[in-house]
């Protein structure tokens, strides 16, 4: 009986996408789950404090591919936008070299317990930071804007101690004002 070894290689298969598409964690899932290790961009993205919409979007698609496992190359920058707190995202490259450091894994994730969320936060690895959060108000309050939304007046405060902390970025002005949580909820989909 002859032994086989067998060596994994990690693919380097990208889907091309179209960042004005929709886009799901199930259907990102879906294409991490075929192999792919990544979402490749075809045009320049000019992320925009000034555009909160396209913005919003876009770091919508860049949270939802690093919960999921899978790498977005994109190029383009940001105007007027805070880089600090994406730095767990994957940054845009500008003359085909990143922004910033390429994350090595998940920085930035959000784990629910049974009454708390559980915030891991090495986005700077020299202060790493770990907040254990009750579920009311802060658990809702991130998971209803895990996806790009409006404030409701009635979370103002809260969404005010999240973005203190880097966990929701706000985008736009009175009237186009939107909020959308940075965090992962990360759960690699490749089994």
């Amino acid at each position: 009986m002859s032994e086989r070894t067998s060596t994994t290689r990690r693919s380097t298969l990208l889907a091309p996408h179209d960042p004005d598409e929709g886009h799901t964690r199930d259907a990102l899932a879906a294409q991490a789950r075929r192999g792919m290790r990544g979402l490749l961009i075809a045009r320049p993205m000019r992320l925009d404090a000034a555009e909160p919409v396209t913005t919003a979007r876009f770091l919508h698609l860049l949270v939802e591919a690093a919960g999921v496992g899978l790498r977005v190359y994109w190029e383009g920058g940001l105007d007027g936008m805070p880089t600090g707190p994406l730095h767990h995202l994957d940054p845009p490259r500008e003359n085909g070299a990143p922004v910033w450091p390429v994350p090595p894994g998940p920085l930035l994730t959000v784990r629910r317990g049974p009454d708390f969320v559980t915030v891991e936060d090495t986005r700077d690895p020299g202060t790493p930071r770990r907040f254990v959060l009750p579920d009311l108000p802060y658990g809702n309050l991130l998971r209803r804007y895990a996806t790009p939304t409006a404030p409701r007046p009635s979370d103002r405060r809260g969404l005010a101690e999240l973005e203190a902390r880097d966990l929701v970025l706000r985008l736009g002005g009175p009237g186009e004002e939107l909020c959308l949580t940075l965090p992962l909820r990360f759960a690699y989909a490749r089994s």
